[in-house]
């Protein structure tokens, strides 16, 4: 550290003391700035003035400064001599790189940069521009190049109203993007949630939290202002937030920098919020237990979720059995403990996809993988082979599996018993249970390893019930005793699991069209033929080598008919694309009340008209939405209450991937649908989240305390 110290010392004497003599040392070290420069118009319209570019090459290895140089260093600068009227607006600056050379960090640019300085009228003409009798434009410009040594240099420029050929104006182009652009910008990417403070073993630090679809591929961060209050080598980015650490304990009352992402820069501005301090450590362990309890009793609650009910009615067709010697009761723990084992299994599967995704940038939620037609088609087969499986039409097997382990597997049903947790997982994932989503909610905004511990313990808690039910069946005398009503409830079960089939098609018919539901209905009849070809073929008693052949013949037909069916992710049907793109339009619903199509544009402007806002996040794929909008939006007193004037409906509809939609979800705490929000008079800061069920009383008695 003391090492470090008097490096950024040592650079600043000589900075100090050298750099009044920069023209000297030009002059001195003509050939040896190792830096060229130029200027070329890139626009010169009405509208946006005169804007030049200057153009700056380093030799290898060289590299000149940011507008905050960092540790040390000396900006780019450029003095105009310009006609009276016109001044220069201060020089545009495309997102730097990060330089560390003997300890000490730096921000600037390497082999070759594009800044941008753009010259106006002082007073406002409707006509920006400058005239060409009025070229060449002549300007100074300075700049410190470093290396192992630090080489001030600085060249006097012409600029001359002709367009540059096409390599420079694609030069100039490809900077411009990098130059930051404000949070305010029509894309939406990114938006400060929060600017707060704390304070850790190293030292007190900033912590400015992110929200949008952005937020997740943060890149780096530039401070700019305070210039000299932080320790620029310990910034850090992780999950929408960065920390800046800072030199002193004195907390300042503004920040400003520049923030990078995956695609683009944002300029970062805000007050700094004093009252909100980072929770300590203790508190914060206090909160994961909080929230891990929320996961647990929320995926016990799953299992009584809508979603779940047709698995929930196989799962008490096997607890109550046949059997109910000893043996029996020891094949139904065991079948309990696979049950478990497939509902692990593919919670752990999907915190795998949501890793990767994440890691990628992507913004997801829970039910996410519902937001992909191949999906849902490949989802409809299985629920229609479970279904077809309930009615007799084959029997679950496992022909590939040998030895002692395949015996106890075919002995105790645990083949069945395994893809019934898989299925049960799978069906669950569109729903959130009460307390769900505020633990889901916190999870998907923490490192990775917690979203896998979150989403391990929602499915202990959803296979819980199960298991225990398996081990005490004296729990169980309250149902009727074994008899024929068991077939008759199984090929009920068969119907109810061919209606979620129906419910299927119709998210399909949602995202695709019409064109998506015949693919299904096609690769339904395939699986179908399949299935009763094995079930003739290879039924109980044939041999291992017929079961093999016949298994893996139907396997391939219905994966090549899968892969040769399957819809085109590019082509979903709808308004909105994977980047949350704008939507327009409304509906009216049975009860005379407007629902206006989400976008962030409509939001912005319901905001600045403040109005009252009713957000409703749903899915086609999201039964527990549809119960609710069958209860509670549907009743008459609702309708009347958010038709009243100032209130405005909104619907948000994540039946296919919206990044605007998921980041909007993340900003109030949640992962998944459904999701009531109330915005009152526009201002988000008193925005009230309702709970997972919702009543129309809770509902109605959330609007009268916000007209009140």
């Amino acid at each position: 550290m003391i090492v470090r110290w008097i490096t950024v010392l040592f650079v600043s004497l000589f900075l100090f003391f050298f750099a009044p003599f920069s023209l000297l040392q030009a002059s001195i070290f003509d050939e040896q700035t190792h830096v060229s420069a130029d200027l070329f118009v890139v626009e010169n319209s009405p509208e946006k003035g005169l804007v030049a570019a200057v153009h700056m090459t380093m030799e290898p290895g060289w590299h000149v400064y940011w507008q905050n140089p960092g540790e040390a260093g000396m900006p780019v600068a450029i003095k105009w001599e310009l006609p009276e009227g016109f001044k220069a607006l201060p020089l545009e600056f495309p997102a730097p790189e990060r330089f560390d050379a003997g300890g000490v960090t730096g921000f600037g640019y390497k082999d070759e940069v594009v800044l941008f300085s753009r010259i106006v009228p002082e007073e406002g003409p409707t006509d920006r521009s400058v005239d060409r009798v009025t070229f060449p434009l002549k300007a100074k410009l300075s700049w410190l190049s470093c290396k192992e040594v630090c080489i001030p240099g600085s060249v006097s420029l012409s600029l001359y109203p002709d367009k540059v050929d096409a390599v420079l104006q694609e030069l100039a182009d490809t900077f411009v993007r990098r130059v930051p652009r404000s949070m305010e910008s029509p894309d939406g990417g990114l938006a400060v949630e929060r600017i707060g403070h704390g304070k850790s073993e190293s030292g007190r630090y900033l912590e400015i939290v992110f929200a949008g679809p952005a937020a997740t591929g943060l890149k780096d961060f530039f401070p700019l202002f305070p210039e000299k209050s932080f320790k620029l080598d310990g910034i850090t980015l992780t999950d929408g937030r960065v920390r800046v650490p800072l030199l002193e304990d004195d907390l300042p009352e503004e920040i400003e920098g520049v923030v990078v992402t995956e695609t683009a820069s944002y300029v970062v501005r805000g007050m700094v919020d004093r009252q909100s301090e980072t929770i300590a450590v203790s508190a914060v362990s206090g909160s994961l237990f909080l929230m891990l309890f929320f996961a647990f009793f929320g995926g016990m609650l799953l299992n009584v979720m809508p979603c779940v009910l047709p698995v929930l009615g196989l799962k008490v067709f096997s607890l109550i059995g046949p059997d109910t010697s000893e043996s029996g009761r020891k094949t139904g723990r065991i079948q309990s403990m696979v049950f478990a084992a497939g509902v692990l299994f593919s919670f752990w599967v999907l915190a795998g996809f949501v890793w990767i995704l994440q890691d990628m940038g992507a913004q997801i939620g829970w039910g996410f993988q519902f937001q992909s037609p191949a999906f849902v088609m490949f989802i409809a087969l299985v629920v229609f082979a479970f279904g077809l499986n309930l009615f007799g039409l084959f029997e679950f097997d496992a022909p590939v599996v040998s030895g002692r382990v395949g015996k106890a597997a075919n002995r105790h049903g645990s083949f069945g018993a395994f893809v019934s947790g898989v299925l049960a997982t799978t069906l669950a994932t569109p729903c959130t249970a009460p307390f769900l989503g505020t633990a889901l909610g916190f999870a998907f905004a923490q490192p990775s390893w917690v979203v896998f511990l979150f989403f391990t313990v929602i499915a202990l808690g959803m296979a819980f019930p199960y298991v225990i039910l398996a081990w005490h069946p004296s729990w169980l005398k309250f149902l009727p005793k074994p008899g024929h009503w068991m077939y008759i409830f199984k090929q009920l079960m068969g119907f109810v699991l061919v209606g979620v089939v129906v419910w299927l098609a119709s998210i399909l018919n949602a995202q695709t069209g019409g064109d998506g539901v015949l693919r299904l209905f096609i690769l339904l009849l395939i699986l179908s033929f399949a299935l009763w070809f094995f079930g003739n073929i290879a039924g109980h008693g044939a041999s291992f080598r017929k079961k093999f052949v016949t298994w893996s013949i139907g396997l391939l037909a219905v994966v090549g008919a899968f892969f040769f069916l399957m819809p085109d992710e590019t082509a979903v049907k709808g308004n909105a694309g994977a980047g949350g793109t704008e939507r327009s339009g409304n509906h009216v619903d049975t009860n005379g009340l407007v629902w206006l199509d989400f976008s962030p544009v409509l939001l912005e402007t319901l905001i600045q008209e403040k109005k009252t806002i009713f957000l409703e996040f749903t899915a086609d794929w999201c039964l527990t939405c549809k119960v609710l909008e069958a209860s509670v939006l549907s009743n008459r007193s609702v309708s009347d209450a958010l038709q009243r004037p100032g209130v405005a409906a909104v619907k948000a509809d994540w039946t296919t991937r919206d990044d605007a939609i998921t980041a909007l979800l993340q900003r109030f705490g949640r992962s998944g649908v459904p999701l009531f929000v109330i915005i009152p008079e526009g201002d988000m800061e008193r925005a009230i989240v309702l709970p997972e069920v919702v009543t129309v009383e809770m509902l109605l008695s959330a609007l009268r305390e916000i007209q009140a």
